[in-house]
Parts: structure tokens; sequence; C-alpha cells
């Protein structure tokens, strides 16, 4: 009698395709990976940035306020420090405004703030307005 075994010798090559498979699917996952910590790393980087810009922002409108900021009609600062690769510029116009007398109010001025920086590529921008009544001295 003869044994009712027999070998399949095309088992082998599966096992190989099977492996390739396998390490394919591996990378494909591990190239999404990295895409998702380059997208967390961005955020992160455009929060910090973000949190930058409303904190000169702040600073600005305040030094403004106090009239610790001499205002001109227009300027631009390189900001130092935390803030190295911004740039403020400051326009200052004076506002035509009546009061409910129809009587003319001076001394009002319209300030605009415009904080830009480079992130990345491009080129961001974050800006303020409002209204100031400098104090007389």
């Amino acid at each position: 009698m003869r044994a009712a075994f027999h070998t399949s010798r095309p088992r082998h090559g599966f096992l190989l395709i099977e492996s390739m498979l396998a390490v394919a699917i591996l990378a494909v996952g591990i190239l999404a990976l990295g895409r998702c910590v380059e997208n967390c790393l961005k955020a992160e980087r455009f929060r910090r940035e973000e949190a930058l810009a409303q904190r000169a922002l702040a600073n600005y409108v305040a030094q403004i306020e106090t009239d610790a900021l001499p205002l001109t009609d227009q300027m631009s600062e390189k900001l130092k420090g935390a803030w190295t690769g911004m740039t403020m510029n400051i326009t200052r116009a004076p506002l035509t405004l009546r009061n409910e007398k129809d009587q003319e109010l001076f001394g009002l001025y319209a300030v605009t703030l415009d904080l830009s920086w480079q992130s990345g590529r491009e080129t961001i921008h974050r800006g303020l307005a409002f209204q100031i009544y400098p104090r007389q001295r």
C-alpha cells in the first residue's frame, strides 16, 4: 500500500507572497503614522505661534493705552526675544466723529496693529483694530 500523504510544493511560494503582503501593509501603516506625527507637530507649532501672537498684540495694546509707547502715524518694529522673527506694523489715523449734539469730537484715533511672521513657507498675519483717546499730559 502506498501512503495517502503527499506533499504540496506550491505552499512555499504562497508563504513568500503572504510575507511580502504583510511587509507592504506594515509599510503603509508606518507611512500613515508618520503623516499623523507630522500633522501633530505642525498643529503644535501653529498653536504656539498663535499664542505668541496674541500675547504680542495684547502687550502692544496695553503699551498704547498707557502711553508707554508713543504713537506716530506709521511704525514698524521687528520684535525680539520670544517673538524673534515677528514684525509689528502700527498705523494711527485720526477719527472724525460727532457726538449726539452734532459736535465734532477731537483727539480720537483709530489704531491698527498688524503682526506678521514666517511660518514654514507662508507668511501669517494677525491684526487688531481699536480706537484710542490719548491721555493729555
